[in-house]
């Protein structure tokens, strides 16, 4: 519940940002964009899992939430119930979805 409520809060805050101006539409399209495509990769690493196939890196799950697609790790991981008890794993998500909040912030104070 605690994952699902961040990325509520995070979308709803970004919705915010871009209707007073403060965020381009890209920037709102690339979260959106990416969060979708990091669902659908969680989506085919469970699949893959449970059919003992190729599996998706974790390296390319956590460079896909770097760079934006975090509030679709949140919710994949919640939805698919995949990765939810890897202790590091989750570690680096969340240490990733810091940095990826504090870049955007950052940008935004330097009027990017």
């Amino acid at each position: 519940m605690f994952s699902k409520s961040v990325v509520v809060l995070f979308l709803i805050a970004l919705g915010l940002l871009f209707m007073m101006q403060e965020i381009a539409l890209w920037v709102l399209v690339s979260y959106l964009s990416l969060s979708l495509l990091t669902f659908v990769l969680y989506g085919i690493d469970k699949r893959n899992a449970i059919k003992e196939r190729r599996r998706i890196s974790e390296k390319t799950l956590q460079v896909f939430a770097l760079l934006g697609g975090w509030p679709g790790a949140l919710l994949a991981q919640q939805a698919f119930r995949h990765k939810t008890q890897k202790r590091p794993f989750i570690f680096v998500l969340w240490f990733a979805i810091l940095i990826n909040v504090i870049a955007l912030g950052y940008s935004q104070y330097l009027g990017f």
